[in-house]
């Protein structure tokens, strides 16, 4: 993925236009491109994108920057001749945190307005409200956003960009918390999302069998604005390390009453605290987590990508970009390996794709229908993020 320049991106078409297309026959289409199908690739293959861009303001800013780093790719691979002759039609519709729109996008794409791969999914509970109907299609699926368990089980048509958080977790919190010394523990975490309570609950589970005491455990939902008498508990509870799982989108207002409330605790978090916009922020310091990504790697194409973001949108990328923006590539590497829109030979392409060079690195798609690239460990130093060991000190 050299650097290319810049094309006009397929348009976005809402929810209600979707279904307001009419209602198409029952049986599974062959797709929304245009020729022979499995005699080579048409002039437009049409990648759907059910993202959540709105909504409450922790699932917006996620589903945004996935939106972008989707029209990014297509952008470049339409102007660069990376299908030949053919374009990509991203046809991108805002599911706004809803399972019942998320379903009826995906009926939608599946039936009445068929596309030729899905490229999307912000949320795990719209994803197992439709990717169901994607999976029953033989729709190739691939999840953007998702870091919760039980996505790539839900079929042999469904592929994911990054593993499960709760993989990462498991080889990554032991080590932590023995580096730091920590002893008791404080959780706070969004309550009305089952990606983040799964995360949670992995977490809270494996540390209390491994002798750590929860001194504190707090919840919010994912529209809250106010995080003040969760903050009050958690600080007379004095906990080593804090633990944080919250939307994405959240954590900007949730640092801000962090350091109102005279807080400066060791905390561990999730991959939204490498948003470049809560990296910059003081009481982010010293913050330690988990993630498969960095705007600094220089693994595989990331620095092409972050400088085409960078000169496209005046910031660094964050890595719901970089997701959105891998999503596209490694769908369309699998069309032109394929060299068909058939959709059983498009998802064999893509899961028999080795040697992928993306953001992500350079990587294979394993038995999961998963990048097989691990993950690495992160802390907020200096308004940056650095590479954490054992050995790594912060002041906080």
């Amino acid at each position: 993925m050299r650097k290319r320049s810049t094309a006009t991106v397929a348009a976005i078409l809402t929810v209600g236009a979707l279904v307001a297309a009419g209602c198409g026959s029952s049986e599974t289409p062959s797709g929304g491109g245009t020729g022979s199908g499995s005699g080579g690739l048409p002039a437009t293959i049409t990648i759907g994108a059910p993202l959540d861009t709105s909504g409450s303001v922790g699932v917006a800013v996620v589903g945004s920057d996935e939106q972008k780093g989707e029209e990014l790719a297509v952008e470049e691979i339409n102007s660069s001749g990376f299908l030949g002759s053919t374009k990509i039609d991203l046809r991108v519709v805002d599911t706004q945190a809803a399972k019942e729109l998320a379903v009826q996008a995906i009926i939608s794409m599946t039936k009445q307005d068929p596309v030729d791969a899905i490229v999307g999914f912000t949320l795990s509970p719209s994803f197992l409200a439709a990717g169901p109907n994607a999976q029953a299609a033989g729709m190739p699926t691939l999840a953007v956003g998702l870091s919760g368990d039980g996505v790539t089980e839900v079929g042999d048509y469904i592929f994911r960009t990054y593993p499960a958080l709760s993989e990462l977790y498991a080889k990554t919190d032991p080590e932590i918390l023995k580096a730091l010394g920590a002893k008791k523990i404080a959780y706070l975490h969004t309550s009305d999302s089952s990606n983040i309570v799964g995360q949670y609950e992995f977490r809270k589970k494996a540390n209390e069998a491994a002798g750590y005491e929860t001194v504190a455990d707090e919840t919010v939902t994912s529209d809250a604005i106010s995080y003040q008498a969760q903050l009050t508990t958690i600080k007379n509870a004095n906990p080593d390390v804090l633990f944080v799982n919250i939307n994405g989108g959240q954590d900007p207002t949730f640092l801000a009453q962090y350091e109102q409330a005279g807080l400066n605790l060791q905390m561990m978090t999730d991959l939204g605290f490498q948003n470049p916009e809560v990296v910059k922020l003081p009481a982010a310091q010293c913050a330690i987590f988990a993630t498969t990504w960095d705007v600094s790697s220089t693994a595989g194409k990331n620095k092409q990508f972050v400088d085409a973001w960078t000169k496209k949108y005046g910031t660094p990328p964050s890595q719901y970009a970089a997701w959105g923006y891998e999503g596209i590539y490694l769908m369309a590497t699998a069309f032109k390996n394929a060299g068909t829109t058939d959709k059983a030979a498009v998802r064999d392409a893509l899961a028999n794709l080795k040697g992928f060079e993306g953001v992500l690195g350079t990587y294979d798609m394993n038995e999961k229908r998963t990048p097989s690239q691990g993950g690495i460990l992160l802390q907020i130093q200096g308004g940056k993020t650095v590479a954490w060991t054992p050995e790594t000190k912060c002041a906080l």
